[in-house]
């Protein structure tokens, strides 16, 4: 055993000295791979339209803003694995407001009521074909109705990823903030105060708009209401 054991050895000797002057063709060998989080998912009735159908323009007051109902529609976040995840708003036609004041680095102050709140943060509903502003509107996750994998869950907003989570039960529940365009909202435990992991989450999602005074439109011609705002899911 002891002389196959040293001829093995030699031999290899053998040929790693006769090999050292050869020059070698080389590959190189990549360890790659990804890890990312569960796959979630965002889902709304209706597609995501929020449709006001025709609005009659004798229905619109002549000198002040028209604030038109609530409409609300199921959103819920399905998860493959419990993560935690948060939503952000990015609203288009933010400069297309009226009756709202704004420069604050966020979005602009509504002057009248929405969602039963003074001061309500609102994008844009575009413009008309004459180039008048048409009006605005708020979006909101609505307090109170949402559950997290069948329990009762709270809602915590923060103004951006470093800030401290907080309850978002004082703005009703806003994706709009006045003074940042990186507000996010989350969930927790009911009357918790850390965001928590979910496989699914569901509840209702609000917008209220509102029609600037119907003199500062042409009404000879339809009106086309033509607000946009994406809703996008952080991973925390």
């Amino acid at each position: 055993m002891m002389n196959n054991i040293t001829k093995t050895a030699c031999a290899l000797a053998v040929l790693a000295t006769t090999s050292a002057n050869v020059m070698a063709e080389s590959i190189d060998v990549k360890v790659i791979g990804t890890i990312t989080p569960s796959a979630c998912k965002p889902a709304l009735t209706g597609g995501g339209t929020i449709d006001y159908g025709v609005i009659p323009p004798e229905s619109l007051n002549s000198d002040s803003f028209t604030v038109l109902d609530e409409k609300q529609v199921d959103f819920s976040i399905t998860c493959d694995a419990p993560a935690k995840v948060a939503v952000h708003a990015i609203g288009a036609k933010a400069d297309t407001t009226t009756n709202a004041k704004g420069n604050y680095g966020g979005y602009d102050i509504f002057n009248g009521v929405i969602f039963d709140t003074k001061s309500i943060n609102v994008a844009g509903l575009g413009k008309s074909d004459g180039g008048q502003n048409i009006g605005g509107y708020g979006i909101r996750l609505v307090p109170g109705s949402y559950s997290v994998d069948g329990q009762s869950a709270s809602l915590l907003m923060r103004k951006n990823a470093s800030d401290s989570w907080t309850s978002s039960s004082y703005d009703k529940g806003s994706l709009f903030s006045f003074n940042t365009r990186d507000l996010q909202l989350t969930w927790a435990e009911k009357d918790g105060k850390t965001p928590i992991a979910f496989k699914t989450v569901a509840g209702k999602l609000g917008v209220q708009a509102y029609i600037t005074e119907a003199s500062a439109l042409d009404l000879a011609k339809p009106v086309q209401l033509d607000g946009l705002t994406t809703l996008e899911l952080v991973y925390l």
